[in-house]
């Protein structure tokens, strides 16, 4: 299998190319094209250009390119032959360029080529508790990320992959309601969707503070959010939503509970590189655990494996897609109402 990936940064380096090189798939061999010179990882065969990149005879694309490239770069793949084309999450970053991306997968042609990814999207393990969505009293999400601090002792990101310091400056659009927040919906939605609810979802802003813990002002286009909490409902099903990129040391939970009318809890959480289902009531519990880290998982079962969607389920994609739409789209709402129009 010949793989293109335009954007060969962090996402590639550390998620990407790790997992690839993990799992049991047949032989791939990976072409990228970045506009950075320096960014040349190891398993990646460099194109001196995206046009020597779409030139070569390959079976699948990745566009991991920053999000506001997302969309140009998906107008010139469309131009080419490659028959699957995955782009990262969020699938377009400002709601002019989803409007736009809406009215081309319009074309049944065009929407059967195109899948947005977000890898959180497989973690709907807890459906194997629960028969169907009638069961579901509501739904807390949370993505509570670990963090440190610089020396004049505030509070600073660490990186997904390697623990340490993020030393990036975040800026808006990159807080955490459209950046994490895409995660967390993609799980509530998915497990809910495959127990028979519908796509509708509504979503609204309770509060949002930056990495200091001040509160965003109407017209700032540039301070990223550090937390924030949502409400809404999916199919629904009334849904919270805790998103915290500064939790200090105690953070590092990241799924949801679903409050059942039974009185159980099923609670999903990552622990370390694995993920953990526990079936929680007054009387007993019980756990499933599914070792190994998330990406493998994506890769693996959605993307590339034998029995990915492009081979085993494609008339399940443009309505996948459509549901990645809705939720960038929701957010990308959120951050109009709490900054103003932008």
């Amino acid at each position: 299998m010949l793989v293109g990936l335009i954007g060969t940064g962090a996402v590639v380096e550390t998620a990407y190319l790790p997992a690839i090189s993990r799992l049991p798939l047949a032989e791939i061999q990976c072409y990228g094209f970045d506009p950075d010179p320096a960014r040349q990882p190891s398993g990646i065969t460099r194109c001196e250009s995206l046009t020597d990149l779409l030139a070569l005879s390959l079976d699948i694309v990745f566009i991991t390119t920053p999000s506001l490239l997302h969309l140009p770069v998906l107008e010139a793949v469309l131009k080419s032959k490659v028959a699957q084309i995955v782009v990262e999450k969020p699938v377009a970053a400002t709601l002019e360029q989803l409007a736009v991306l809406e009215k081309w997968l319009e074309e049944p042609a065009i929407a059967s080529r195109i899948l947005a990814l977000d890898h959180w999207m497989v973690r709907t393990d807890a459906m194997q508790f629960i028969k169907s969505i009638a069961e579901i009293e509501r739904i807390a999400g949370f993505l509570l990320e670990p963090s440190g601090f610089n020396d004049a002792g505030e509070p600073v990101a660490l990186n997904f992959a390697t623990g340490k310091a993020d030393t990036r400056q975040l800026r808006h659009p990159d807080g955490v309601i459209v950046d994490i927040g895409t995660h967390v919906l993609a799980m509530m939605r998915e497990t809910v969707y495959r127990l028979g609810g519908s796509e509708a979802l509504t979503v609204e802003l309770l509060h949002a503070r930056d990495r200091l813990g001040n509160g965003i002002q109407p017209g700032d286009l540039t301070t990223a959010e550090g937390d924030a909490m949502l409400r809404g409902t999916i199919s629904g099903i009334p849904f919270t939503l805790a998103l915290n990129k500064y939790a200090g040391p105690a953070g590092g939970q990241k799924g949801m509970k679903i409050y059942l009318h039974d009185g159980r809890i099923v609670n999903v959480d990552r622990r370390g590189a694995d993920e953990v289902v526990e079936v929680l009531n007054a009387n007993s519990s019980r756990q499933l655990k599914i070792s190994g880290p998330l990406y493998d998982r994506c890769l693996e079962e959605v993307v590339l494996g034998a029995q990915r969607m492009f081979v085993s389920k494609p008339e399940e994609i443009p309505a996948l897609t459509r549901r990645r739409i809705t939720e960038v789209k929701a957010l990308l709402a959120i951050q109009q109402t709490l900054r103003g129009k932008h």
